[in-house]
């Protein structure tokens, strides 16, 4: 019996420590970082990280008795804004809105009686919008952090005369409030919210504060917001050659239907701002004048299960139907995405081009092309959160695609010849996957990431020629070709938060493979015989390895400074097998950018960015294959090409009332140009060229505002001068002119339930001009009508656009020797009806992750 008694007494003793530890304190305006040093010294398990300069503004007014250590920090942390992270033994306690400034005050009655849980809010002084808001603690006090210097104060308590009062953000001092039921009848609030925002290194959309963005997808939302152009599903910054996407700060790689898919598949009640950087910083890859655009989702979200079905049924030339279904899970541990989306359509354009020699020949060109495509795209995610600190995951996309056409060309120059030309059925595919894990390093926010991804393609591509002469003549030629691409990068990126700096710094290797082959019939006498001196196989390498150090800083009160450099060196080998022939290149430059944002007063910033890039040849203009379109035409890479090189510049200003400006210049040297040269046997012969220059000067202005309660107007204008020269390398002309463009969209609440919305969208382009060719007058015209039903689970849009065949681009270009002027009809009329159903949780956290590698589209699908 002794025995059992000292077994019972010892695991007794081992036991009690393990229950749950119960303090009782009292602190009366006590600094919070004080309070949790104080409970950190009171516990016997937990230790409490949290960052002192974070949270010395914040006070702590409470009785706590019988409270266990997680239940005191909460109480203590009340409704400031604050993020509360536990692990088994450890309590992470952060400020999540780390503005710079703080206004800190105390609210007491007129009797000096503390007023607890008062409502403190921050509006903006020239629209009444609000910018931050707070709650007063059981000792009045408050502290509200705020990213403007000078802000409306609204305080207010049931049974108190609501308080306001302009000030500048900081230290308050004592608020009184006096009771009364008075309502304060000067102050007009007009509960209009600031849509458009600008940062140092970013121009900010706030989709979430847009009403008229009433059941749009991703892609249609993007056509409200500053400095992007949208056109037939494809979206651009203005001014930019190449356009990346990022989906909450991670960057979106797959193929460019893919990415149209994904963006489909966003719904613009999921997005809470779509950020634009149209000079990236030094994080980003150094690409000659690319931009990016990052697409945030709310966070306002829960665990579960979500999901929602959009079918979109579209008349164009023919039917196409467009389905998709996307689901998410969202656990503790796991979160889990997955989306699949499909596209059944039919594309008919109509080409014409004209040849005007000096010696006064003619060669015109009627092309009738007609493209038919099943399509499908699937996406998913997983994540894993095993603690705090660490999250670990894995995604995957997969494109294919079964495209097949025919093409009717009639040419007319000394006689006539008609071509026709059949491309069978092939499927092409292509998949990116993606490991990394995501550390934190500490409590004070500093982070690291790995990432690997792979991008794999396999594009054949079949066509079958036969051209008729005037005089019965026939000709026959039949192609097939095949492209493979290997993308492997590895990439390591830091976040360094200090008191004097915010640090970004990493490194990055990538490794492309690209080998690629073509196969050259003619039909000789019944007969298909190999064309040896076109086939041929042709293989590309690529290394680059990139580091990066950026660092921003606050330069006083109204003044922010981002700098960077980035460094990048690439080594090239190429070698077409059946020649023997070789070429391989190496380069290495340092890329500087600069990003400045003045505040000079409230509401108004004034932004300046610099930037250096550089262009490498796109995979395709490499290869040295003959892709015919007729028998005697074709189109060739050149496996010669170099990098091109650019510096851009620009000086932004913000007024915060919906008016923003952009003045900027972009300069291009050793860029890839189109040759175009004939034969003396009649061929028509197209290939890229190094040599192109370009200097682009201009202004770019939007405005957008509410007019009424129930209609708001967008306009846009542009105007820019472009002068671009090609050297003697190819045959290439100057082009010189100023372009223009205007745009506007109409946009009517026409219910009081804001569930119904009418838009009508206009672009006007005068002129536009892009390396060495002139693009003439182009009018786009869309409209839409959408509903949301049911609770906003059911929504439906009803669009239509180009109802009076005003889209057709026409071209001019000019070469030594002779012009040539293109018309292109794409038939873009169309009229579509789409329905989309959301099922399970209102707002389930939506999953995405960074392959953090911007090189496929250099691989084109």
């Amino acid at each position: 019996m002794k025995p059992r008694l000292i077994l019972l007494a010892w695991t007794l003793c081992t036991l009690c420590p393990l229950a749950a530890q119960r303090i009782t304190r009292s602190y009366h305006r006590v600094p919070l970082p004080q309070v949790l040093a104080d409970l950190e010294r009171a516990s016997r398990r937990y230790t409490i990280n949290f960052i002192y300069d974070e949270l010395e503004d914040f006070t702590v007014t409470v009785q706590l008795r019988g409270r266990t250590i997680p239940e005191a920090v909460r109480e203590v942390l009340g409704f400031y804004p604050m993020r509360l992270t536990m692990g088994d033994s450890l309590i992470f306690v952060e400020c999540t809105q780390k503005e710079g400034f703080k206004a800190m005050g105390r609210v007491v009655d007129t009797q000096g009686i503390p007023v607890a849980y008062a409502n403190v809010a921050l509006l903006n002084p020239s629209d009444s919008s609000l910018m931050a808001s707070g709650v007063s603690n059981e000792g009045g006090d408050f502290v509200v952090p705020c990213h403007c210097r000078r802000a409306l104060l609204r305080v207010s308590f049931v049974g108190y005369r609501t308080l306001w009062r302009t000030v500048d953000v900081g230290p308050l001092g004592t608020l009184r409030l006096t009771p009364d039921s008075y309502t304060l009848q000067k102050v007009n609030v007009k509960g209009m919210r600031r849509v458009v925002r600008s940062e140092v290194d970013r121009l900010k959309y706030l989709v979430a504060n847009d009403p008229y963005a009433l059941g749009m997808n991703g892609i249609e939302v993007m056509s409200r917001v500053p400095m992007l152009c949208v056109n037939d599903e494809t979206v651009s910054v203005v001014g930019k050659g190449v356009t990346h996407f990022m989906l909450d700060g991670r960057v979106l790689e797959m193929s460019d239907e893919g990415i149209r898919a994904k963006l489909r598949s966003l719904k613009a009640e999921d997005i809470e701002r779509i950020e634009v950087m149209t000079i990236p910083p030094a994080k980003y890859k150094a690409e000659a004048n690319g931009g990016y655009v990052n697409i945030v989702m709310r966070r306002d979200q829960t665990r579960g299960w979500s999901g929602s079905l959009t079918s979109c049924v579209q008349r164009q030339y023919r039917s196409r139907l467009i389905p998709e279904a996307n689901a998410s899970y969202v656990s503790r541990k796991i979160e889990m995405s997955a989306s699949v989306s499909a596209d059944i359509g039919h594309v008919y354009n109509h080409q014409r081009s004209v040849f005007t020699f000096d010696d006064g020949r003619r060669r015109t060109s009627d092309r009738t092309s007609e493209t038919y495509w099943p399509l499908a795209d699937a996406s998913s995610i997983v994540k894993f959160l095993p603690t705090q600190r660490l999250e670990i995951g894995a995604m995957a996309s997969v494109h294919i695609d079964r495209t097949r056409g025919r093409q009717t060309d009639l040419t007319i120059e000394t006689d006539s010849t008609r071509s026709t030309a059949d491309k069978p059925a092939v499927w092409n595919h292509s998949v990116s996957t993606t490991l990394y894990a995501d550390w934190r390093l500490d409590s004070l926010g500093k982070t690291a990431s790995l990432n690997y991804n792979f991008f794999g393609s396999c594009d054949p591509y079949r066509s079958e020629n036969t051209s008729v002469s005037s005089d019965g003549r026939a000709e026959e030629l039949r192609s097939s070709s095949r492209a493979r691409y290997r993308i492997h990068a590895l990439k390591l990126d830091f976040e360094l938060p200090f008191k004097a700096l915010h640090v970004e710094t990493g490194a990055a290797y990538t490794h492309i493979s690209n080998r690629s082959g073509i196969v050259v019939e003619n039909r000789t006498a019944g007969q298909w015989i190999t064309n040896t001196n076109e086939s041929n196989d042709f293989g590309y390498s690529e290394h680059s390895a990139a580091s990066y150090f950026s660092a921003r800083r606050d330069l006083g009160k109204r003044l922010r400074a981002q700098a960077g450099l980035r460094y990048e060196y690439t080594w090239t080998h190429g070698r077409q097998h059946t020649t023997g022939q070789t070429n391989s290149n190496h380069y290495g430059r340092l890329f500087p950018t600069l990003h400045l944002s003045w505040q000079p007063h409230e509401g108004h910033v004034v932004g300046l960015a610099v930037n250096c890039g550089i262009g490498r040849p796109n995979f395709n203009d490499l290869n040295p294959f003959r892709s015919y379109t007729t028998v005697t035409n074709y189109v060739t890479g050149n496996p010669q090409l170099t990098a091109a090189y650019t510096r851009n510049a620009e000086l932004n200003y913000n007024n915060g009332r919906g008016l923003y400006l952009v003045l900027y210049n972009d300069h291009g040297s050793n860029e890839t140009g189109w040759n175009v040269a004939f034969g003396t046997d009649g061929t028509q012969v197209g290939s890229p060229v190094n040599g192109v220059r370009h200097d682009k000067s201009g202004l770019y202005s939007t405005y957008k505002r509410n007019l009424l309660s129930w209609l708001n107007v967008q306009a846009e204008a542009e105007v820019y001068y472009h002068n671009a020269h090609a050297d003697a390398l190819s045959n290439l002309q100057s082009m010189h002119g100023w372009g223009r463009r205007v745009g506007g969209t109409l946009a009517l609440m026409l219910n009081a339930q804001k569930t119904l919305v009418a838009s009508v969208t206009c672009h006007h382009d005068f002129s536009a001009y892009w390396q060495t060719n002139r693009t003439g007058p182009l009018t786009r015209l869309y409209w839409a009508l959408a509903y949301s039903c049911m609770d906003n689970r059911l929504k439906l849009r009803l669009a239509g656009g180009d109802p009076f065949r005003w889209n057709v681009t026409h071209t001019t270009a000019r070469y030594i020797g002779f012009t040539a002027q293109n018309s292109l009809d794409v038939h873009a009329r169309y009229l579509s009806l789409r329905a989309t159903w959301s099922f399970g949780g209102r707002h389930i956290k939506k999953v995405y992750h960074d392959n953090r590698d911007t090189e496929t589209q250099r691989a084109g699908k």
